[in-house]
């Protein structure tokens, strides 16, 4: 497929899933029932900042995009990202509007931003930089696994300690990918990490009461108690209400307000009670495009940089899509992420097109190449890659 086409494509889909975004938000957000005005009025803020949202991010897309991504790739790079990112986190703790018991947010006035969601992005964009500025010493475990785990931990830590468990096992999933993609010596990582999950799982999930009772209303959201289970248990009324086709745009259960967080965390709920198992079925089929073309935009980039950034970018919004929709059906424990694209959220928005202004980026990269190197960079790369794998990491090695 031509990168032309491949770009067009990444358009499509995004524009799709924008639309169907602000639809559900307008479906669940402009009925004076839906956003609590009990003398019936009508408001249209949600679906207004939303569209600022938008513009906001179309343009920051359109300006990576434009400006590629060679200026990511200079050595202070990562670290000015993943400080500024970490500073912001750290200005939450500090500063930031509790919400249903958590701190996430910054308030500018009308302005609400959650430095959580640009984290995903500085994590992305650093780890790029870092592991593509590598080399060789990859292979090595100050460079293959100590600086990367640093800049994630860092960031992650922060993030945690605004109460958000989800966007952390995003981050986490983010940075095993672009190990992977590296030739990083990820197997001893993976190998720490099984051995300690019984541990984290114990002082991040069950040491907690409210996301011990999350975990209890994944197991039996019918014998639970709490608002977890009621969330859960009102997601599976709305999903089994929608049968095949749906009962219509603005005529499902949310509307009047019995689904909690209808235009956030649950809208995929929304959007199979209103649009049926065919709109729910349909919106996965187009996060899988979406992953796929991320994933061949990947392979086809013409350098080690631009394939961990195409990689990390496909990264987040897959992990956070398929997370978001699995705790709606029931298959995974509860955790506030948004569904990309699609959920209210300004700073999620924003990100999310910016990660595929990113992904763009490298699309335009691969498509000034001439049709002989494109072929030669992917070669390359996979060779490289295959090497790295198959050659013992050099632990002792001064990096």
């Amino acid at each position: 497929m031509p990168s032309s086409a491949l770009r067009l494509a990444l358009l499509v889909l995004v524009a799709a899933l924008v639309g169907l975004g602000l639809t559900m938000i307008a479906s669940t957000t402009v009925l004076g029932t839906a956003v609590g005005h009990s003398d019936g009025s009508v408001t249209y803020a949600y679906l207004l900042r939303q569209l600022a949202a938008i513009g906001v991010g179309v343009v920051a897309a359109g300006l990576l995009s434009v400006a590629g991504t060679t200026w990511l790739q200079r050595p202070w790079t990562a670290w000015l990202l993943a400080g500024a990112a970490a500073a912001s986190v750290f200005a939450v703790l500090l500063f930031g509007r509790t919400i249903n018991g958590a701190k996430r947010w910054l308030d500018f006035g009308p302005i609400n931003v959650q430095p959580a969601e640009f984290a995903k992005l500085a994590l992305v964009l650093s780890l790029a930089c870092l592991l593509a500025n590598a080399g060789e010493r990859i292979r090595t475990l100050r460079w293959g696994l100590l600086q990367p785990l640093l800049i994630f931990a860092v960031l992650a830590g922060l993030v945690y300690l605004t109460k958000d468990l989800g966007s952390v096992i995003v981050m986490a999933l983010t940075v095993l990918a672009l190990l992977v993609c590296a030739g990083a010596p990820w197997p001893r990582l993976a190998l720490i990490a099984l051995s300690a999950l019984p541990l984290l799982l114990y002082f991040t999930v069950w040491e907690v009461a409210y996301r011990r009772e999350r975990f209890f209303a994944f197991l039996d959201p019918w014998q639970a108690a709490g608002p977890a289970a009621y969330h859960l248990q009102q997601s599976f009324i709305a999903i089994s209400s929608g049968g095949i086709s749906g009962v219509g745009l603005g005529q499902g259960s949310a509307a009047l307000a019995f689904l909690p967080e209808r235009h956030t965390d649950f809208i995929y709920a929304v959007i199979c009670e209103e649009l049926g198992m065919i709109g729910g079925l349909g919106v996965a089929l187009l996060f899988l495009a979406l992953i796929a073309l991320g994933l061949t935009i990947a392979y086809r980039a013409p350098d080690l940089h631009r394939r961990l950034l195409a990689t990390g970018a496909t990264a987040v919004l897959g992990t956070q899509a398929f997370w978001n929709m699995l705790v709606v059906v029931g298959a995974a424990p509860t955790k506030g992420l948004t569904l990309p694209f699609v959920s209210y959220g300004g700073s999620s928005i924003i990100v999310c097109l910016m990660l595929i202004g990113i992904l763009d980026a490298c699309a335009r990269a691969e498509a000034g190449l001439p049709a002989a190197r494109r072929g030669e960079t992917r070669i390359i790369g996979a060779t490289t890659a295959l090497r790295a794998r198959r050659e013992a990491p050099a632990w002792a090695e001064a990096a």
